[in-house]
């Protein structure tokens, strides 16, 4: 993946020899599209495809291929793009609610030193026009995101087909404008022959190909899992505009994509936490799957959990489901893991299946001590394995608005939040979070 678009940029720089940037975009797009002629529309309403698609793809990238044709040189390109992972923190902590923790904000604070430092570097081979070109393709890209996260989920290579149906209208009449009417059959008949393997590289490869091994690896691993190796693009990318371009970096222009690339990693990859608990483990423990002899184990567990938070604890009416345990956990209804101190269950979680090739997670409890060094990501990998070995397509779960850890782990492990309910007459006042990822 870091490969194909670490190289989409070297293509997109020989493409614009050949073609104008509106009219290379459109191109890309058109030829991205193809599938819609065997491929159904998504589920979502016309105005989310157009809203996604003029933010996500069109704003994306006529933003970028106009900063690259303004003198942004390709390795800097794909290193600015990625910094839309900055400005969907910002937009998502304004349009969603999102409050960024400290280390996103640490390492959003570190990325736009870098910019800074970058900026600073505007001469012969940056224009302040391709700076901020580039800056925008990075906003577009960000905005999309946060548009994305309102959708439930959906198959990638069938959204992306349908997305590029949204480029090419409004690119081309920007080619118009711009360009003149005459100007892309021109195009066509001037171009080299590197120019147009350049355009199918980013329509089929770049586009198609690319968001198809991306999708895929999505539902396969976790989204923390996969998002860290979009921080190698740039790596690519700086390295073949070197070979081809003979790109040069200054002192202080790798100082700041140093300090960029340094703000991304902070965000994105799964660092180990140090605990600030006497005690606390600092690797995740055993998980194993459980039998009915361990309900008593778990009830005391969530016990334990809600006298942390001061809760009222009736087991009759909090965990109905593990006085049943049979009825919920045991083949082919469902599965229940644990994680075990000795005789003693610390860690639990639950799945059972729901009607129309779903399953729904249940009772994610660890001792405080075991929270934060991935024992809580081993457990839902574990039920994450079992609807992949049970062929089930999408796994939901409930979880009471208190429990921002646990939250934080769900979005770090690809679940969108989905919605927001009240449970009736309950003793403890429940508010819950929905939340939905693809297997």
């Amino acid at each position: 993946m870091a490969v194909i678009w670490g190289v989409a940029f070297v293509a997109t720089k020989i493409g614009l020899e050949s073609f104008s940037p509106p009219q290379l975009t459109a191109l890309r797009f058109l030829i991205a599209a193809g599938p819609v002629l065997v491929l159904a529309r998504p589920p979502l309403s016309w105005a989310m495809l157009l809203a996604i698609g003029a933010t996500l793809f069109a704003g994306q990238f006529l933003f970028q291929f106009f900063a690259i044709a303004h003198g942004m040189p390709p390795g800097l390109a794909s290193l600015l793009v990625q910094t839309q992972a900055l400005f969907t923190i910002l937009f998502a902590a304004v349009a969603l609610r999102e409050a960024p923790t400290g280390r996103q904000l640490t390492g959003v604070a570190a990325a736009f030193t870098g910019l800074g430092l970058i900026l600073l570097t505007v001469g012969h081979d940056l224009s302040v026009a391709g700076f901020g070109l580039g800056i925008g393709s990075a906003i577009s890209w960000a905005v999309g995101n946060v548009l994305f996260k309102r959708v439930g989920s959906v198959e990638m290579v069938t959204f992306v087909a349908w997305l590029s149906l949204v480029p090419p209208l409004p690119a081309l009449a920007l080619s118009l404008a711009l360009d003149g009417p005459a100007a892309l059959p021109r195009a066509f008949a001037s171009a080299s022959w590197l120019g147009l393997a350049a355009v199918l590289y980013l329509g089929l490869v770049a586009t198609v190909l690319a968001y198809a091994i991306w999708g895929k690896l999505l539902r396969r691993y976790p989204a923390a899992t996969v998002a860290p190796f979009a921080l190698l693009v740039p790596f690519v990318g700086g390295y073949s505009s070197s070979l081809v371009f003979g790109e040069r970096f200054g002192g202080l222009r790798l100082a700041g994509m140093a300090l960029v690339l340094l703000g991304l990693g902070v965000i994105v990859l799964p660092w180990p936490r140090a605990s600030a608990r006497h005690g606390a483990r600092s690797d995740p423990m055993a998980v194993s799957l459980a039998s009915r002899a361990d309900a008593p184990g778990v009830i005391d567990l969530i016990g334990r959990v809600y006298a942390e938070y001061g809760f009222v604890y009736d087991p009759r009416v909090e965990v109905p489901d593990l006085l049943r345990f049979a009825q919920h956990y045991e083949p082919p209804r469902g599965a229940f893991f644990v994680v075990r101190d000795g005789h003693r269950v610390v860690g639990s979680v639950g799945v059972e299946r729901l009607d129309g090739g779903g399953a729904e997670l249940h009772r994610l409890y660890l001792d405080a001590t075991l929270r934060g060094h991935g024992t809580g990501r081993a457990l839902v990998d574990a039920v994450l394995d079992w609807c992949r070995a049970q062929e089930i397509s999408r796994l939901i779960l409930w979880s009471d608005t208190r429990f921002d850890q646990a939250h934080r782990l769900y979005t770090r492990m690809g679940f969108q939040r989905t919605g927001e309910r009240t449970l009736p007459d309950d003793l403890n006042q429940t508010r819950e979070y929905g939340f939905e990822r693809p297997v």
